[in-house]
């Protein structure tokens, strides 16, 4: 084998030790998060948090969204929520402007972000508690929740947050 083969294998063994070691990091750090609580962040440094309670006191509000995915019928329901933009002024009031990047981070590891002008956009992105009346339940008795961010008006559900548990506003 070539000495420049041998680099390039040991250079790839290091960059996938590497991943696999900030993988295992990544998750352990989002597992110990209160499901029940959204941390929110400011340039990666939490400026605070909010738990499903006290956004429940916010108010909230119901709509229907269609949820389209391949592989599967087009289904509509009932949410219960409210724009995360709000849940994010109660927490940090002047923290989002349309020049930011909202970054969504669940407790599984997915992340979503959002724009700013798509934040302070009316009735689209929302954070949701409840479904068809009923709480969103917990990942692990097959919920979605119970926290969600839907981006009410994308017409599929790529964007969509389950289990969200962090906000970071870059």
């Amino acid at each position: 084998m070539k000495k420049s083969s041998k680099i390039l294998l040991w250079v790839i063994v290091v960059l996938v030790i590497t991943v696999a070691v900030l993988a295992w990091l990544n998750g352990r750090s989002v597992g110990q998060l209160d499901p029940a609580t959204l941390v929110i962040k400011e340039q990666g440094q939490e400026v605070g948090s909010i738990t499903l309670e006290e956004i429940t006191q916010l108010g909230g509000e119901e709509f229907s969204v269609v949820l389209r995915s391949s592989g599967a019928d087009p289904r509509e329901n009932q949410y219960t929520g409210l724009p995360l933009l709000e849940v994010i002024e109660a927490v940090q009031p002047g923290l989002v402007t349309e020049d930011s990047v909202v970054s969504v981070l669940a407790s599984d590891g997915f992340a979503t972000s959002f724009g700013g002008e798509e934040m302070v956009e009316p009735e689209h992105i929302y954070l949701v508690w409840l479904m068809d009346g009923k709480p969103l339940g917990t990942k692990a008795n097959g919920g979605t929740g119970p926290l969600l961010v839907i981006p009410r008006q994308h017409e599929f559900g790529q964007f969509w947050c389950k289990y969200a548990v962090e906000v970071d506003v870059r």
